[in-house]
């Protein structure tokens, strides 16, 4: 099967938002119980030598299991809606859809696994290359700065630190520009292995070139990701309980809009 993608306008993100939000309300309950078994796994991750790294290369994998499940939940609503009352159709959409989301999803898990793998090695030399020459650029003009700062004394000095703090605040910029862009570069890999059945490199090479395609709804996306992870965090982190599903489903949304849905049998 030959996958191919289309372009979509940048206010289709907003859309996958909303079908986020969608999804998640669709099976609350059990959207809350993986979202507390990934944070417990994710946490038990940190408490190992390499747990941050461990927790990046499975994150790929557990967020594709989101998609799937959100993916079969809406199909059996759907069906469900065509034949059964509202009450009914909704308890026929959620009955056995986790069982058959896990099924799928670790047919896939091995090739998941190795794309994440792609996904975490590419994404971080981009991030270093990224980050030491704009560093190397940023050097240049601070060796400026601080011949000027001795040459002009006290008053040179003060404004060769503020220059160096300046130019710290300038790295940390760079380094979370450099994540904004991976994000948006492989956002499709695991639902393009998981419900598109590619191999690792074809996900890869698939989901940056239609990411380039549909980069505006996908910039967007993600710029409306950061004031939404804020609120999620201020209770306790408890918004994340909501955001994590919500995030899988729109990560479904996405897939289906640009790459069409060539869903799961099941």
């Amino acid at each position: 099967m030959t996958l191919t993608y289309r372009r979509v306008g940048a206010g289709r993100a907003l859309h996958w938002w909303a079908e986020g939000w969608r999804g998640f309300r669709r099976a609350p309950m059990a959207w809350v119980g993986m979202s507390v078994a990934l944070l417990v796994v994710l946490a038990l991750l940190g408490m190992l030598p390499l747990g941050r790294l461990l927790a990046q290369w499975l994150s790929v994998p557990l967020f594709a299991l989101g998609a799937v499940y959100a993916a079969l939940l809406q199909r059996r609503s759907r069906a469900a809606q065509r034949v059964l009352p509202d009450e009914l159709a909704a308890e026929a959409a959620t009955d056995g859809t986790f069982d058959a989301s896990a099924r799928l999803w670790r047919g896939r898990v091995g090739t998941l696994l190795l794309a994440s793998l792609l996904v975490l090695l590419l994404g971080g030399l981009f991030s270093i290359a990224f980050v030491v020459l704009g560093a190397s650029a940023l050097g240049v003009g601070l060796a400026g700065i601080g011949a000027l700062g001795v040459l002009g004394g006290g008053v040179g000095l003060v404004a060769g630190a503020g220059a160096m703090a300046g130019g710290m605040a300038g790295l940390m910029l760079l380094g979370l520009v450099a994540l904004f862009v991976v994000n948006i570069a492989f956002w499709f890999v695991g639902t393009l292995v998981v419900l598109g059945g590619a191999g690792p490199w074809d996900a890869v090479w698939l989901s940056l070139h239609a990411a380039l395609a549909n980069l505006g709804a996908l910039a967007l996306f993600s710029l409306l990701l950061l004031p939404v992870a804020l609120v999620a965090l201020v209770p306790m982190g408890l918004g994340l309980l909501v955001l994590l599903p919500v995030l899988s489903a729109a990560s479904y949304a996405s897939f289906d809009d640009v790459f069409g849905t060539p869903v799961e049998r099941g």
